[in-house]
């Protein structure tokens, strides 16, 4: 399906070292790893948004569709949500359908700054699935959500996964509990310049307290 063959990405320093991993329909990867190390660098780098990329690090990315769900919702807010999906070429009725399939029916005519945080990144999630997306990349999707938000969330995205068995997926997250709802497979970026250290599925129960601990141990951070 995309296959990453990225030789190294620096900015005035080197971030990203060689990334080198193929990914296939149906992958459900949670990306882990400590503060600052280009987990949202490498995300945008798979996204097509680093131009400075050299042409070959993201093999058959122009061949797939794409939807990012970022920190920030990034819906424009002088438009209705109904309008920021017409954007992205939904029609009318898809536009209700998505909304819906998020829990916001009935919300379309709503501004973005007229929802809660919750909200607005279900829509922003709405606007990803409304270009039928071959691949979701999440940035930290359940950041700054209290943890019932949060929760509502991360069983709405196991959802839309589970109903999309050929839909690809990439969350960036710190938490093992989310990998533990969402992932069947856990990739590990860490190093100076930074690397995927652990690239697997998810098999083994003991692997994902496996690699909190290494966070643990690498950020001071006490992470559930």
């Amino acid at each position: 399906m995309l296959e990453l063959r990225i030789a190294g990405r620096s900015f005035g320093k080197p971030v990203l070292g060689e990334v080198f991993a193929t990914i296939e329909r149906g992958d459900r990867i949670c990306l882990l790893g400590p503060s600052g190390i280009g987990k949202t660098t490498l995300l945008n780098a798979i996204a097509g948004l680093d131009k400075a990329l050299p042409p070959g690090s993201i093999i058959r990315r122009d061949t797939l569709r794409v939807g990012y769900l970022f920190q920030e919702h990034r819906l424009l807010p002088w438009r209705t949500l109904h309008a920021n999906l017409k954007l992205v070429g939904a029609s009318d009725e898809q536009a209700d359908s998505v909304l819906g399939q998020v829990g916001l029916a009935g919300y379309g005519h709503y501004l973005p700054d007229q929802l809660s945080l919750g909200m607005a990144r279900r829509a922003a999630l709405a606007r990803c699935l409304a270009v039928k997306p071959d691949l979701l990349l999440l940035d930290e999707p359940f950041a700054s959500l209290d943890p019932v938000m949060a929760g509502e969330l991360k069983t709405l995205i196991a959802g839309i996964m589970d109903a999309s068995a050929s839909m690809a997926m990439i969350c960036v997250t710190h938490d093992g509990r989310d990998a533990e709802t969402l992932a069947n497979r856990l990739w590990y970026l860490d190093g100076k310049p930074a690397q995927l250290q652990w690239d697997d599925a998810v098999g083994e129960p003991s692997l994902i307290s496996d690699l909190l601990g290494k966070l643990r141990d690498v950020e001071g951070v006490d992470l559930v």
